[in-house]
């Protein structure tokens, strides 16, 4: 069984004097070892188990005695690995950060959130929030091993949802209880030897089926709210006379207000106030120019309220009156 790392380097940061731990790649597994502390700091232990398919398993706990809260440095891990690979990390209990100093990002983790990577060599530093036990379970599965069990096609979506196309890159993302809790089950500790082992992969495998299946969900979601704003949009640009209300787009298209007008901005770079707005005017400036048609009648058409009205928004937009550019004056 091929190793996913040559070897793994970790300095403790907690406790700079005490001796570096280097676990090498024969070396398969790291028995469960005390982590150093100041005398009264608190205590805590990792442990790792290296499994087939090109599985790495890690876990830390950290108990901090009752004082001042703070965030602690606590270790540093450099890797070299066999092949890129992604990397998974998530929190039971308690808070910390990750910096990847390859990346220079400092990525937030607590119970709610998941830490995802895609790399081909780690290079971090580990701080943890002093304020409460802080548990952490990190995954580390070989691109390739990945691809040979899921498909390239599924494991393309997996990377593309969690936005780890690049080589490196990293993210964080809110992924629910019923999947991390999957992860984080991994170390059975009433088990032993290689039922232990089979365990561990057993739910290594669990979570990344599951994992896939709530991101193709949300992407699902997301494909189909996408389609209520297209075809909002496509009822925008035939709307003649005064605009829905939001409370009536709300309704009609079952997204909240708030969403609406986000996912509206984020696919056309306005709010829907200002699109409809925008298009009307490029429209009344046309008719403006082309058209005799009374500015009464243009304002009535377009949904203002009074001539007036649509003059000011007019200039606001264009710089120069709708009526001195019927006159063939720019006013500007």
């Amino acid at each position: 069984m091929e190793a996913v790392a040559t070897q793994m380097n970790i300095r403790w940061l907690s406790e700079p004097d005490a001796e570096p731990v280097l676990v090498k790649a024969n070396q398969k597994e790291l028995v469960r070892t005390e982590l150093p502390f100041r005398q009264g700091a608190g205590h805590g232990w990792i442990e790792m188990l290296d499994l087939a398919l090109g599985m790495h398993l890690c876990r830390v706990v950290h108990h901090f005695e009752p004082g001042e809260a703070n965030l602690q440095p606590m270790s540093e891990v450099v890797t070299e690995l066999t092949e890129p690979l992604l990397f998974v990390q998530t929190a039971r209990r308690g808070r910390g950060v990750l910096h990847d100093r390859r990346l220079d990002v400092r990525l937030a983790h607590d119970p709610g959130v998941c830490i995802f990577q895609h790399m081909d060599r780690i290079d971090h530093q580990h701080w943890a929030d002093t304020s409460a036990t802080v548990e952490v379970t990190a995954l580390g599965i070989r691109t390739s091993k990945l691809s040979r069990s899921l498909g390239e096609p599924i494991v393309g979506s997996l990377f593309e949802a969690l936005g780890l196309t690049l080589l490196p890159s990293a993210s964080v993302r809110a992924v629910p209880k019923h999947v991390t809790g999957i992860l984080q089950s991994c170390f059975a500790d009433h088990l032993a030897g290689n039922l232990r082992k089979l365990h561990a992969q057993a739910k290594v495998l669990d979570f990344i089926v599951a994992l896939a299946d709530h991101l193709a969900g949300e992407t699902r979601e997301e494909s189909r709210k996408l389609r209520s704003i297209r075809r909002l949009r496509e009822e925008l640009d035939q709307l003649e006379g005064a605009v829905p209300c939001l409370d009536e787009l709300v309704k009609r298209y079952g997204l909240s207000e708030r969403l609406m007008n986000e996912l509206f901005k984020r696919e056309y770079g306005q709010s829907i106030y200002a699109y409809v707005t925008d298009r009307r005017l490029e429209a009344a400036h046309a008719a403006v120019q082309s058209t005799g048609t009374p500015l009464k009648v243009l304002a009535a058409r377009l949904g203002y309220s009074s001539v007036s009205h649509f003059s000011n928004a007019f200039t606001k937009k264009f710089g120069y009156r709708p009526g001195s550019l019927r006159r063939g004056k720019s006013g500007r």
